[in-house]
């Protein structure tokens, strides 16, 4: 049973003030997102400080990454079992306190622990941002729910690099690169009081329980994939690297047929089998993989552009990407009536399609890297980037979600969140192959501006290809019944 006519409606509970539920939510969010480009600013300044050196950066970045994707399905099911209020109050908690942690930390050793138990708490917050939209909405509201969440994907992803750099040069009573952490802190505690109020405590009745083991395993698992595809590249894929992936194999069969067995006694595997009998979930799970995939490495491959090629400082590329932003959040915000008016597989399609296009004509201003007007000539393909994202993002997420029951919401969030990061770690390492290509030693940091446009050149050729893929894939996507 598979089509989406087949699926019955997921039943929603009338709740009393559900905009400010997901309003609150948001706002973690936001924080939970900009904490993962945040650190790329504020580097410099940590350096500095607490004498790190590149290979703390690297980690201090990647250790919040692995830690985040760790967590987000176990999360996510956490909150379906023990209540999406408790679990999203839990995490946010703690993701204060690693907060207060990370802003005074006294050695890079300390900063990159804090960081990956930051990152943790982010995994087991995030998955009740989707699965509280999913459940406290009515499905006629969900798609402005999942507009405004767009939105808010789009925000943090630029605002975080802008941020960290207009609190690293302010420099607020001495704390320098500190305040860049510091910040959730209050913001942290005024929502966590917030939420006791205004977040309902939804949870599964018929969610089972979390088997320790489980977790064990898929934590092993995602750690083994994760941990390569973040530091193996910048460290030239020592051994260990191909180590870990390599493990990964065992690591998933196990893994699997501990599921299997779980299942077979009457237990609740920690990947509800409902799941996976959903066709559009399924395609959901590997078009976020896919899709972000490519995302992820034009972010970053045009940063280095940026920064290693023409010398601007991190802030500066961050700023250089406004119109990125501007173009999602335009088209997110719109997203609900396209969606009503075109349906949601559409409006999906084209946004896949217009990414594609807006990574082809970033080649033209690419080829003019000396080019005295070239922070013109980006606008335009970043523009039209951007709002690819925004078309993508809410009218997929309706789709993917339309036929799980709200008792799954949780793990559903999870594990589109974990295929999303791990597409984007992949993505970085697969494309970058291609990047690195053109570039002498595969040093990006010491390659010239002609080298690093002819790799980024290449790169987007593979991206608008992965962009056009995840657009066949949108088309795959079975139509729901009241569309």
């Amino acid at each position: 049973m598979s089509d989406r006519a087949t699926l019955p409606t997921p039943a929603v509970r009338a709740h009393a003030s559900p905009g400010h539920a997901v309003a609150l939510v948001l706002v973690a969010a936001f924080m939970v997102l900009a904490d993962v480009s945040i650190v790329n600013t504020a580097a410099p300044a940590i350096q500095n400080d607490l004498g790190a050196g590149l290979a703390d950066v690297q980690l201090i970045v990647a250790g919040y990454q692995v830690g985040y994707a760790t967590l987000l399905v176990t999360g996510g099911r956490l909150g379906d079992i023990a209540g999406r209020r408790a679990i999203f109050s839990a995490g946010l908690l703690l993701f204060t306190l690693t907060s207060l942690a990370c802003g005074l930390a006294p050695s890079p050793g300390v900063l990159i622990a804090a960081r990956v138990a930051q990152g943790l708490s982010a995994g087991l917050l995030y998955p009740q941002v989707l699965a509280t939209i999913q459940t406290v909405l009515t499905p006629e509201r969900r798609p402005a729910g999942f507009a405004a969440l767009g939105a808010v994907i789009s925000l943090a992803t630029i605002a975080g690099p802008i941020l960290a750099g207009a609190l690293v040069t302010l420099d607020i009573a001495g704390t320098s690169w500190r305040a860049v952490f510091l910040i959730n802190v209050p913001i942290g505690l005024v929502a966590l009081i917030l939420a006791q109020k205004l977040v309902p405590a939804t949870r599964a009745a018929d969610a089972g329980q979390v088997s320790v083991a489980s977790v064990v395993m898929l934590s092993a698992l995602l750690v083994a994939l994760m941990a390569p595809l973040t530091v193996g590249r910048d460290h030239g894929w020592p051994v260990w690297a191909w180590v870990s992936l390599a493990a990964t194999v065992p690591l998933a069969w196990v893994f699997r047929a501990h599921q299997g067995r779980l299942a077979a006694r009457g237990r609740t595997p920690l990947l509800p089998p409902g799941l996976w009998r959903d066709r559009a979930f399924r395609l959901g799970v590997l078009l976020y993989f896919v899709f972000f995939s490519a995302l992820y490495s034009f972010f970053l491959y045009f940063s280095y552009l940026l920064q290693y090629g023409l010398g601007e400082s991190a802030l500066q590329a961050g700023l250089s990407m406004v119109a990125y932003s501007i173009g999602s959040f335009l088209t997110s915000t719109r997203s609900k009536v396209l969606t009503a008016r075109y349906g949601g597989r559409t409006v999906a399609l084209a946004g896949a399609v217009t990414s594609a296009a807006g990574s082809a004509l970033m080649i033209i201003p690419v080829a003019l890297v000396h080019d005295p007007t070239l922070s013109l000539w980006i606008i335009p393909p970043l523009f039209v980037t951007g709002c690819g994202l925004g078309l993508v993002l809410a009218p997929l997420l309706g789709l993917v979600l339309a036929g799980i029951r709200s008792s799954q919401a949780g793990a559903a969030a999870g594990l589109l969140s974990t295929s999303q990061q791990i597409g984007g770690a992949t993505g970085i390492a697969v494309i970058g192959l291609a990047v690195l290509a053109a570039v002498p030693e595969g040093r990006l940091e010491n390659a010239s501006a002609e080298h690093l446009a002819n790799g980024f050149s290449i790169g987007l050729g593979v991206m608008v290809a992965v962009f056009l893929a995840s657009a066949v894939l949108v088309a795959k996507l079975p139509k729901p019944a009241d569309t």
